[in-house]
């Protein structure tokens, strides 16, 4: 748990929420487990990986991870789920009940059908009405894997060069979703 991963939350409208003055614990790190259907293993086999939201990556800047929400479990593909950007993975108690969840940032598909030249889907921030990033709370049950963005540079305008990993998500305003990154998300997410 980490104390120091603290996200401030504006505009939430407290009226909808049930009272609730107990302790809240973020974390690091959470982990997701998945399946791939054609996967040697067979259907019960399935695969992990470690979804990260720290305050400070290998003496950097943070590092928030972009995961798959399930929406929809009976649409196919892309089409039954969300991508959002992890701000914050924490957990608290209500009535007895432990509820591990994560913040996130929302990004909505840009299109009906993927780029005809990669094949990929095009994504966008959710931005609000006042110009704010559109985030949610989530259940970690929904999470169904991480995934990869791939920022679409503007043809007109160079690509600045201070441009790295930790800050990719901030530099553009659209992004593919890269389903070539591994087989299991190219299989099960496309």
């Amino acid at each position: 748990m980490n104390p120091d991963c603290e996200i401030p939350i504006a505009n939430i409208p407290l009226n909808h929420c049930p009272r609730f003055t107990g302790d809240v614990y973020t974390y690091p790190s959470a982990i997701a487990t998945f399946y791939a259907p054609s996967d040697l293993s067979g259907i019960g086999g399935g695969f992990r990986e470690r979804i990260r939201c720290t305050p400070g990556w290998r003496s950097g800047e943070a590092r928030q991870d972009c995961v798959f929400v399930r929406q929809d479990p009976n649409l196919p593909g892309i089409c039954g789920l969300r991508i959002a950007q992890v701000k914050a993975l924490l957990k608290f108690k209500h009535n007895r009940v432990t509820y591990p969840c994560a913040l996130v940032s929302w990004f909505k598909l840009v299109g009906d059908s993927p780029c005809n030249v990669t094949g990929m889907w095009v994504v966008s921030r959710e931005i609000r009405e006042d110009g704010q990033r559109l985030v949610g709370l989530i259940h970690l049950d929904t999470v169904f894997r991480s995934a990869h963005l791939i920022g679409i540079a503007d043809p007109s305008r160079y690509v600045p060069y201070e441009i790295d990993y930790m800050n990719a998500l901030d530099a553009f305003k659209t992004f593919y979703v890269n389903k070539y990154i591994d087989y299991h998300t190219y299989e099960v997410v496309f």
